[in-house]
């Protein structure tokens, strides 16, 4: 015995009727007030990430001049190591730390502080082994590299 599946005259225009409810209410589910708050925080957000205004461009200003001048200092300390070494010298590991501290600081793009680790890796790599791992060590990737101004 076969049964069929049909429905009765009066069911089809029910059930369109129920699923087109159920769709308003979907589409009726997306909208509303949260989503300008939303909106509104995510603006605040990108604000703060893309470090706008004219106090963040003064600190960009001011830690790129810091890294410039620990760049120099590097290489001062990296020519008073003589040959390949593993570990350095005091010197070195001065400046490196110095540098290390500086390019640490968030009002650069992770992108611009990772090009200045990569000239200072350059610097360090021949002279001292330590310097350059601590170096690539101290990138930011990963999660880490979607931090503010990245």
């Amino acid at each position: 015995m076969t049964r069929s599946f049909r429905s009765s005259p009066g069911s089809l225009p029910k059930a369109l009727l129920i699923s087109l409810a159920v769709a308003v209410c979907a589409i009726a589910a997306g909208c509303g007030d949260s989503s300008s708050s939303a909106q509104r925080s995510r603006t605040t957000a990108d604000a703060d990430r893309h470090c706008d205004g004219s106090k963040i461009a003064a600190k960009r200003t001011d830690q790129r001049r810091r890294l410039d001048a620990d760049l120099v200092g590097l290489r001062h300390a990296a020519a008073t190591v003589k040959g390949h070494t593993e570990n350095g010298n005091a010197k070195l590991d001065a400046a490196l730390d110095r540098f290390s501290l500086d390019v640490a600081k968030r009002s650069l793009s992770v992108h611009e502080r990772s090009d200045y680790i990569n000239h200072a890796a350059a610097i360090v790599a021949p002279r001292c082994y330590i310097c350059f791992q601590t170096l690539e060590s101290n990138r930011p990737s990963g999660p880490v590299a979607k931090l503010p101004c990245g």
